[in-house]
């Protein structure tokens, strides 16, 4: 018998040794349609371990006489462990020995795998990563994202402590009953005194936020003695007291929802259009009266504005920009109220140059030329544009790309609000040789320019036949902030004497 008859291949893959009787090798050979035949041994541990009994080892080894091929080890009782010399385990190794086959030119480099499963690695592919700089992946996103807000290095306060509560405890004169939301400057229980149910606001131990909460009281307890009419649509604070020296604590009335918790529960559908009317006289109504004050609010978005209803007091209709005839949930009542007073300032005051939620940020804040009332008017207009789409207008983390999207969603930006960028730290972001801004050229990435060139004209974005909401939203939009116009002036639009239907 010659070598060549040692060694035999079996129909099926496998090698078969006819003088001892003994597998060689006990995987079954891959389809070559699936993985050809470069395929066959993948795991470096199998190509160590069977290399001189594969005939798919190489091409210069298939050219290999077989006579030449097995000669070395025919007879050797070691030819079966020869690779146990010093060698480390491997990540293929592991995955061999749970029966996995990769080819080594399709693994490359674990580096650019993400996560392994079933019978393959999955990719970070380029394709991927475009697709999460579209608009698709900030809308499959919205439920669940986070506020923007500027990133600055980690302080030890940043760890997150709660006040520790239990059902029943008392703070104060208060019962708490149950928990309601949890936010980072504290947590919001609901509570009970002599049967009637209040919202209290327990402020984290830590400094910045007992004295912010003490400035919220202040400025609410003033809005509370002008305000005998209940005509500031703001939240009504009861009481305030420090519990053991520690925790500073607001006692509030109880409301429902804030506007963004319903959008989120009601999968961002938007709200009614007659809804949104409503709403919005009530918060320029509120505005106007927090101006009389001289007061800003700094932070005005749907996280900042509660309904008054309770959050199961809705009814559920047909929704009327759906062509399908969707279901969706509408609020009992239109009745609001604005709440977050603890970045609120008196126009007398020190302005910081960053105020509001990226999202919702005029352009005269990120130009650095100067802010005043007109900020939250831009606020109010953003977070209107958010009711009705159920998205946000300006989905950004970045100001260049912020800026862009304004001039692309808007239009172009007024000559003296460029000059006057020029001289403040807003002259990274404006041209240094023309009135203009520096777009495209002060992109960040390619994704970035490509998120702005998607963007839409504003009157675009509403249906025809809610084009006078378009319009009041482009009024209170100007990128000029001394041609914007103030509460008073938008109480006074089109937009708020029309009758719209309630269905």
């Amino acid at each position: 018998m010659s070598h060549e008859d040692d060694y035999r291949s079996v129909s099926n893959g496998r090698y078969y040794r006819k003088r001892e009787s003994s597998w060689v090798e006990n995987h079954r050979r891959p389809s070559s349609r699936r993985y050809g035949s470069r395929h066959l041994y993948n795991s470096s541990n199998y190509r160590h371990r069977h290399e001189k009994y594969s005939r798919y080892r190489s091409r210069s080894f298939s050219r290999t006489n077989s006579s030449r091929r097995y000669r070395k080890h025919r007879g050797s009782p070691h030819r079966r462990r020869h690779h146990h010399s010093s060698r480390k385990s491997s990540l293929s190794d592991t995955y061999y020995r749970r029966g996995r086959r990769y080819s080594s030119h399709r693994r490359r480099s674990h580096r650019s795998y993400r996560k392994y499963s079933g019978d393959r690695y999955r990719k970070d592919s380029s394709h991927r990563r475009r697709r999460r700089s579209s608009d698709r992946y900030y809308e499959k996103r919205r439920s669940h994202r986070k506020r923007s807000h500027d990133k600055r290095p980690k302080s030890p306060t940043d760890e997150i402590i709660h006040f520790k509560w239990e059902r029943g405890m008392n703070l104060s004169d208060y019962v708490v009953l149950n928990k309601v939301s949890d936010g980072t400057f504290g947590r919001v229980l609901l509570c009970e005194r002599e049967g009637k149910e209040f919202a209290v606001k327990v402020v984290r131990d830590v400094e910045k936020y007992t004295q912010s909460a003490k400035i919220e009281a202040d400025i609410l307890l003033d809005i509370k003695k002008s305000d005998l009419n209940a005509e500031s649509h703001c939240v009504v604070l009861h009481d305030n007291f420090m519990y053991r020296n520690r925790n500073m604590c607001l006692v509030f009335e109880n409301l429902g929802p804030s506007l963004y918790d319903f959008l989120e529960k009601n999968d961002f559908k938007g709200f009614f259009i007659a809804d949104i009317q409503k709403m919005a006289y009530q918060l320029l109504k509120g505005l106007s009266f927090l101006r009389k004050k001289r007061l800003i609010h700094t932070d005005i978005k749907p996280e900042n504005i509660l309904l008054v209803s309770g959050k199961n007091d809705f009814i559920e209709v047909p929704f009327p920009r759906s062509a399908t005839g969707m279901m969706t949930k509408r609020p009992a009542t239109s009745d609001i109220k604005l709440i977050d007073f603890g970045s609120a300032i008196y126009e007398d005051e020190y302005h910081s140059s960053i105020i509001n939620t990226r999202q919702y940020r005029a352009p005269e804040v990120i130009l650095d030329v100067g802010w005043s009332y007109s900020s939250d008017l831009w606020s109010l207009g953003c977070t209107l544009m958010e009711l009705y789409t159920g998205n946000l207008l300006f989905r950004t983390h970045s100001h260049m790309e912020h800026l862009a999207m304004m001039e692309k969603i808007i239009g172009p930006f007024p000559d003296n609000m460029i000059v006057s960028a020029r001289k403040s730290h807003g002259k990274d972001y404006v041209a240094a040789d023309s009135p203009k801004l520096n777009w495209p050229d002060g992109a960040k990435s390619k994704s970035s320019i490509y998120r702005v060139d998607e963007c839409r004209p504003l009157l675009d974005l509403v249906k025809p036949e809610h084009r006078v909401f378009g319009e009041f939203i482009r009024y209170i939009l100007n990128l000029d902030p001394s041609k914007r116009p103030t509460p008073e002036e938008a109480m006074e639009h089109q937009f708020f004497m029309l009758k719209l239907p309630e269905n």
